[in-house]
Parts: structure tokens; sequence; C-alpha cells
């Protein structure tokens, strides 16, 4: 039996006397090292950081391209449906309008001339995803609000004024009359129906309030003779009020507003809502009549009024709107004369020979000039002189649009329309042509793409 080889004893490595060995770092490991700390020093510093803008800011703009008035948003559903009440079957059918809904807080009305008051506004606005025409239901035009069922009702008044398209009448237009559209909420939560309805009914309770309490100061001839009360409430949802013997709806008191209407309404609303300013100034000269005396100057503004009023009368066109009027500005001025004495020269309105009050007391000074006599006239013949200067211009722009549309062969929303259905049609013939190219080339045996490129169809690609 041999015996094994013996083997060499291994190679025992012995420590260098020179220390550990040095490993060169690699260009790699170089350039890693530098790339990692550029990323460090850029994520540690970004040059220009971008402000973060949330949903609702987004939203914001998007809705103010529709109606600029809008400040704020209050409140945002996911999804709503809208519906007409129809009369006639006593049932409810599709308004058209679906998609995202938001409650928003609208410019507030404020009257600083005959009531000083400020009426908040609030719209109910339906982004539609079903066409281009939005749904907006402004609350103040709103008569009666509640809840019935799943929806939220709105009662709108007589002129159907309160709900519009894209700041435009609906195809239902102003004919009909106590329109009436519920509205249907998706509830994504468990309360989110409940809460929005909260939310609507209040901002149209708080609106309606404000509202009723301006139409009574109206009533009351508020400004001037103490009869406005801020606090005076009026019921929650007033259709209209008496102001001089004439019966007036929410939208002529405030006629000279942004509304939905357009160029034709709005100058009617306007000289309707002029017109019931006018009474309503003739009633506070007629109570004031015997506080002025002798000198003669609540029949000189009453005068100017009653030219005012038949100018108005007249004025139903823009064809009519260049009867020249005599000036609304009222001036007063105080000099002082012999013996302690004031003199009040009052100046206007109309062109007639200015009226010389002397006094000799300090406190008839006051009363002639506190807001009670001549400071109130004059503020109101100043606000008068703004509102015929509106009525003019309102009278140029509306002819230059009618110059303009004259020319059309249609109507520009008709003209969008009809673009929209060719569009649509045109696109669902385009489906069913590559349809049938599709089965054509399928039963061949063949690319579709070889159908495209023979032009056996009338089609090809594109160059």
């Amino acid at each position: 039996m041999s015996r094994s080889t013996p083997r060499k004893s291994r190679h025992r490595q012995r420590a260098s006397t020179s220390g550990p060995r040095q490993v060169a770092a690699s260009d790699y490991e170089s350039d890693t090292a530098q790339y990692m700390e550029n990323r460090e020093t850029s994520a540690a510093a970004p040059p220009n950081p971008q402000p973060a803008r949330d949903n609702t800011e987004l939203s914001l703009r998007v809705l103010r391209r529709y109606q600029p008035g809008i400040r704020s948003i209050l409140a945002i559903a996911a999804n709503a449906v809208a519906y007409n009440f129809l009369e006639a079957t006593q049932g409810w059918e599709k308004h058209g309008a679906e998609g995202t809904m938001f409650v928003c807080e609208q410019e507030p009305l404020v009257s600083s001339e005959v009531a000083p008051l400020v009426v908040p506004r609030v719209c109910v606005f339906v982004l539609n995803r079903r066409s281009m025409e939005n749904l907006e239901i402004d609350l103040l035009r709103v008569t009666d609000c509640e809840v019935v069922g799943e929806l939220i009702v709105f009662r709108l008044e007589n002129d159907a004024g309160g709900v519009s398209s894209n700041n435009n009448q609906g195809e239902d237009g102003a004919g009909a009359a106590k329109k009436i559209v519920g509205l249907w909420i998706h509830a994504d939560e468990t309360n989110t129906r409940e809460v929005h309805a909260s939310l609507i009914l209040g901002a149209w309770q708080q609106g309606r309030q404000a509202l009723g309490a301006y139409i009574h100061a109206m009533a009351a001839g508020a400004p001037g003779n103490g009869a406005f009360d801020s606090d005076v409430q009026a019921p929650a949802a007033p259709e209209s009020s008496s102001i001089a013997g004439k019966q007036l709806s929410v939208r002529e008191l405030f006629g000279n507003m942004p509304s939905s209407a357009d160029g034709n309404d709005a100058i009617t609303a306007a000289l309707q809502n002029q017109l019931s300013l006018v009474s309503s100034f003739e009633g506070w000269l007629t109570r004031n009549r015997e506080a002025d005396g002798d000198r003669n100057i609540i029949n000189r503004v009453q005068r100017r009024l009653s030219s005012y009023r038949r100018w108005l009368g007249a004025v139903q066109s823009p064809e009519n709107s260049s009867d020249d009027l005599e000036p609304w500005v009222m001036d007063v001025q105080v000099t002082s004369g012999d013996d302690g004495e004031h003199v009040v020269v009052v100046r206007g309105p109309g062109s007639s020979e200015p009226i010389q009050i002397v006094t000799k007391e300090d406190t008839e000074l006051k009363y002639l000039l506190n807001d009670n006599y001549l400071g109130y006239m004059t503020k109101i013949c100043h606000a008068f002189s703004k509102a015929e200067d509106t009525l003019r211009e309102l009278f140029r722009i509306t002819s230059e649009l009618n110059e303009e549309t004259s020319h059309l062969s249609q109507p520009a929303d008709a003209t969008v329309k009809t673009y929209i259905r060719s569009l649509q049609e045109y696109n669902d013939m385009k489906d069913i042509g590559q349809q049938l190219i599709g089965l054509v080339a399928e039963n061949r045996g063949v690319p579709v793409r070889s159908l495209y490129e023979a032009g056996e169809f009338g089609v090809t690609f594109p160059r």
C-alpha cells in the first residue's frame, strides 16, 4: 500500500510592515459622490419654488370665467342633477344640466342712495358636463326653497329670471311662469346632501330677509325722514312690495344691477327701476313740502323730477335716447353776510336762477344743510344724474350691439349650437366608417393600414 505524498504547507501571508494597503477610489465612485452631493444641495434649496394651488382655487378661476362676480366658493358637491317640474304631468323631467355643483358667494347688492343697505348674494352653480350651457340659480330670485325627499326645490319668480345658462336665459325663456327647479345632489358621504341643503336654505333665508328689509325701507321712504330702521325684518320670502301705488318685483327693484338678462331686458329693467325710485323720491318731496315753506326749492326739484319721469316714459329704445334734458346738478354754497348772517345759495337742478336763503341762527343753517333737507336732495339729484348717464351709456352699447348682430345670419348662440351639432354628426359618421373598414380588413385577412394606404374607400393616412 503506497504512502500518500506529503503536501507542502500553505504559505501564510505575513503582515506588511508598511501599513494597510491603500486602494485608490475608482472614477465611478468619485462621480457618484459628486452627483449625490449636487442632488442634496439642489433638493435643499430649490431655485424657484412654485406656490401650491388647491382644487378650490382652480375651480374659482374656472367659475369666474362664466360669472366674474363670484367672490368665493362656500361648498362643493361632486355631482348634481337638475330637474324641471312639469305642471301638465305633475312630474319631473331632467333639465339637461349635470355636473359638479358649487355654492358661491357673489358680490353683494349695495344701495347707498335710497336705502343704505347691503344685500348678500349667493348662487348655486352647476358646471354642466352634458353641454356648454351651465346652470346658475340666483337665490335672490327664488321665492320659495325647501327640501322635498332627495331634491332641493327652488320656486323662481314669475319672470323666470332666477335661473340662467351661461348668463343667458335657457330655452324656456321668460314665458315660463312659476318655474320650479329641483336639484338632486349625489351623497358621496353620509350627510353630504343634508349639509349642502342646510347651507343653501340658510343663504336663501338670509338674502331674502335683507332684500325684504330693503323693500320695506323703499316703501317707507327710508332716507331723509328717519323712517329707515336697520333692524327691520321682512318675511322670509317676499315676492313684491307696493311702492307709491306701483307693484314692483325684485327684478324691477334691482334692474340696474348685473343680471342674466340680455340688452333689451336690461334696458327695460333699468327703466322700471328708475321709475320706482322716482315715485319714492316724489313721495318724500310731498311729505316735506311744508318744511320747505316759501323757499320754492322742493317745487324746483319736483319739476326736474317730472321731466325726468316723462323722459323715462318716452325712452323705450336706443333711438329715442338723444333727447336733451336740463342738468341734474344741485349745488349748495354758504357765504357770510352782514351782522353775522349766513347766505345759502342753491343752484339747480335745472337752469333756473339761484335761490338765496338768508339765515341768522346757526340752528336754522344746520337744519338747511343736514340730510333731512338740502343735504338729502343734493345726494339724490347726484344719484339720478349718474343713473341717467348710465342709461345713456346702456343705450349706446345696445345700439352698437344691435348694429353688429344685424349682420349675422342667425344669433351667435344658434351658430355655436349648429357647429357643435355638425361636429357631433361628423364624429358619429367617422366612427361608423372606421368600424366598416375594420370589418372589411378582417374579412380579407389584411391589416387595416393597408386599406388606408390603398385609398380604396376614399380615406388615406395624413401625410
